[in-house]
């Protein structure tokens, strides 16, 4: 395992594979859009409802990876933990849209589009590294 703040580690990827875990141990990798923030941490942007929420509303442990569009890994797998910040798709879409520009967009007409949908049921994950106990 890699040493170093999740969004130090990550760099300019532009995706990363979330790994979440279901209740038997099968590891569950999702490639995401993520923000680096000030403090180290990334933030996802997702449905409220999708599976990894509830995984991770069970179990926060999880790990991520740099990897392509895909989540075909190309970097070292780090050690983390997921918060889910209900409440805050919004903020947290804004920032995507921010750093993805034109392709957060599209995908924000498609997904309203072919989902009927805007946004209502999304939330926030705060990805960090576990704390560390002394």
């Amino acid at each position: 395992m890699v040493d170093g703040e999740v969004a130090t580690v990550l760099g300019d990827e532009r995706y990363l594979s979330l790994t979440t875990f279901r209740a038997n141990g099968e590891p569950v990798p999702t490639p995401v859009w993520f923000v680096p923030q000030p403090d180290g941490a990334v933030l996802v942007y997702t449905e409220a409802s999708s599976g990894k929420v509830k995984r991770l509303r069970r179990d926060p442990a999880c790990t991520v990876a740099a990897c392509d569009a895909r989540g075909r890994v190309h970097g070292e797998e780090i050690e983390a933990v997921g918060e889910v910040l209900d409440g805050r798709g919004e903020e947290v879409f804004a920032q995507l849209r921010r750093r993805y520009g034109w392709q957060a967009r599209l995908f924000d007409l498609l997904g309203g589009l072919l989902h009927r949908r805007r946004r209502r049921g999304a939330v926030g994950v705060r990805i960090a590294r576990p704390s560390r106990a002394a």
